[in-house]
């Protein structure tokens, strides 16, 4: 789905590269309704007004590749998944191709869906900021839209959470309120349970 009348092109990347070491196994496979975790959640940006969506796998990447079902979205690897996130995710924007800002999705957040990615597409395009995140009635959360310049500049940083560094150093990042709890980022046993009961 794509409609948003704007010349302004946002892309969403979507993360799915981890080694769910946590959990023990590939929680990108596990299932969701009637797909899997990270299935929902690409299926949740194809159904959006992003411009175009890119999947970043690589741990277990055969294997999710396979089954995943996209309409439009690119899958790409991340061979340095071992790297983490940020190492995700400028693999995801590189595949992007051109574009003004980058919404960047977890994979193991199924509950986030087209109509939260939509609501938080149009804050952003009525008003551009460098940094965008979502405020839960919970507290702050994925997703975040960064800026092109936002994404340059992550090139440069190091650590285990850049991202959340460069939100907490920041006094311009604009808060979305958004009338939800904060969706279950699935890590372990127990995520993964409390999701599927629906607690």
């Amino acid at each position: 789905m794509r409609s948003r009348d704007s010349a302004i092109q946002i892309a969403g990347v979507v993360l799915g590269a981890g080694l769910s070491e946590r959990m023990g196994q590939p929680k990108q496979l596990m299932p969701y309704g009637n797909t899997t975790l990270l299935g929902a959640t690409v299926a949740a940006a194809e159904a959006s007004h992003l411009d175009r969506v890119v999947v970043v796998v690589g741990a277990a990447a055969l294997e999710i590749e396979t089954s995943l079902r996209v309409t439009r979205a690119k899958v790409v690897r991340n061979l340095r998944y071992h790297d983490g996130n940020l190492s995700s995710l400028l693999v995801g924007v590189e595949a992007a191709g051109e574009f003004d800002a980058v919404m960047l999705l977890l994979g193991d957040m199924p509950n986030v869906d087209n109509v939260l990615v939509d609501q938080l597409l149009t804050a952003w395009s009525e008003r551009p900021v460098e940094i965008q995140v979502t405020s839960y009635s919970n507290g702050l959360g994925h997703p975040f839209i960064l800026q092109r310049c936002v994404v340059e500049e992550l090139c440069q940083l190091r650590g285990s959470k850049p991202l959340w560094s460069l939100i907490q150093e920041r006094d311009n990042v604009r808060r979305v309120p958004v009338s939800r709890l904060r969706p279950i980022d699935v890590d372990t046993p127990e995520d993964y349970e409390r999701l599927i009961s629906g607690d």
